[in-house]
């Protein structure tokens, strides 16, 4: 059993595990149990286990816990009946208290501490919940559900190795995929809802873009073919997302390779440059009429289809790299081109390092990284098309060809001079 100095710990640490919990409910209106409430039920539970412990009284804590009971059932009936305000949260609250001063005394001390926060935000989160799900359609629940089945039943149990003879084809990766593509389209809308398409999808792209450009591009298109109303925000965040791979693809390089970022940073950056200026001086007609406000009534939160048509295009590309190495076909610049079809930011990273051993040439290992990032740029466009629709990506592909032609031109330049 626990020293007298431990003892104390404990109940000092359920008493601060409690009144988290009870901060929050302090903020009531009308206050059936507060911080002080909280507290004391927190250490009751931790004192149910010292004394079911130190004293061999095993069948304590279940009495203890039909006594706690049943003061959360008449909390529950005075808030209903009495008070006439309807829930049961303060309740359950003070139940899941209990059980954290439990936690506490048998020394789960972090995972008591984390629940008691998480446990926090959930009461704190009620209005922001009310507010989302008030807004929900069936439909938009059912997709919900699919998300839900498909991160938490088919993720856990498929397997987690290569089904298929060029060791490509693993069903958890792709349900990874299908996941990520699901969860930032899910913040699109959150996005949507809360700042508007105009700032919203804008951000969603600069933000996502540092996970994952192909993924948010493919988010951001699915979102943009809902309205077109949608188009001008859509395609501003898939330009922001392009301009942070090319940046982020230049902070890899300079942390590895100082001559590498020197040979790289001209192109580069002048594909940032052509970027920044398309979206500073875009062309008017891309204006569609009409705004898109607050609570604009979008739909599918959860994007599956769009994030199984992304993983399936992420899968077919995957092969094709896969079976230009089988057959020796290629080279270090067309390994690049195709690995980048997948990630650029691997690919440079892999260049970057060949050439920190000598595998590969300074020239050589730059150039491809250059070829990677343009090749990135024109995959995202042939993803856009793909999980958006055709229009979208017509109004995409002039700023974003003229990226990928400038970079080029200047890559030549670079190796000719």
């Amino acid at each position: 059993m626990a020293g007298d100095f431990e003892i104390i710990k404990l109940i000092v640490i359920s008493a601060l595990v409690g009144g988290l919990i009870g901060i929050e409910r302090e903020k009531k209106k009308t206050v059936l149990a507060g911080s002080r409430t909280f507290m004391l039920v927190s250490m009751y539970g931790t004192f149910a286990v010292i004394i079911s412990e130190r004293f061999n009284v095993p069948g304590f804590i279940s009495a203890s816990f039909i006594g706690v009971s049943l003061i959360a059932v008449l909390l529950g009936f005075i808030k209903n009946y009495k008070l006439e305000d309807i829930g049961i949260t303060t309740s359950v609250a003070f139940l899941i208290a209990f059980a954290l001063g439990l936690l506490v005394g048998q020394g789960m001390i972090a995972e008591s501490l984390a629940a008691s926060v998480i446990v926090s935000v959930i009461l704190v989160s009620k209005y922001y919940l009310h507010r989302f799900t008030e807004h929900l359609t069936h439909r938009e629940l059912i997709n919900a559900l699919e998300f839900g089945v498909i991160a938490f039943v088919l993720y856990p149990i498929v397997p987690d190795h290569p089904i298929d003879p060029f060791g490509v084809l693993n069903p958890r990766v792709l349900l990874l995929l299908v996941i990520v593509v699901s969860t930032i389209g899910f913040f699109g809308f959150l996005a949507l809802r809360q700042m508007g398409a105009e700032k919203g999808l804008p951000i969603l792209g600069a933000m996502g873009s540092l996970v994952n450009s192909k993924a948010v591009i493919s988010a951001l298109s699915a979102r943009g073919g809902l309205d077109s109303r949608l188009t001008k925000p859509a395609i501003t965040g898939i330009m922001l997302s392009n301009i942070v791979m090319l940046l982020r693809n230049l902070i890899i390089v300079g942390v590895l390779s100082f001559d590498m970022l020197n040979f790289m940073l001209l192109p580069q950056l002048t594909m940032v440059l052509v970027g920044l200026a398309y979206l500073r001086f875009q062309p008017e007609k891309l204006e569609e009429k009409g705004t898109v406000e607050r609570g604009f009534d979008l739909s599918s939160p959860f994007a599956i289809i769009p994030a199984v048509k992304f993983a399936l295009l992420f899968l077919g590309m995957s092969l094709a790299v896969r079976y230009v190495q089988v057959l020796g076909v290629g080279g270090v610049y067309l390994a690049s081109i195709l690995g980048s079809l997948v990630s650029s930011s691997a690919v440079i990273a892999s260049l970057v390092s060949m050439h920190t051993i000598g595998s590969l040439s300074l020239i050589t290992a730059a150039s491809a990284g250059v070829i990677a990032s343009i090749a990135s740029l024109l995959v995202n466009l042939l993803i856009a098309r793909v999980s958006g629709t055709k229009e979208l990506a017509k109004k995409a592909a002039p700023p974003i060809m003229t990226m990928a032609l400038v970079g080029q031109i200047l890559l030549i330049a670079q190796v000719i001079i």
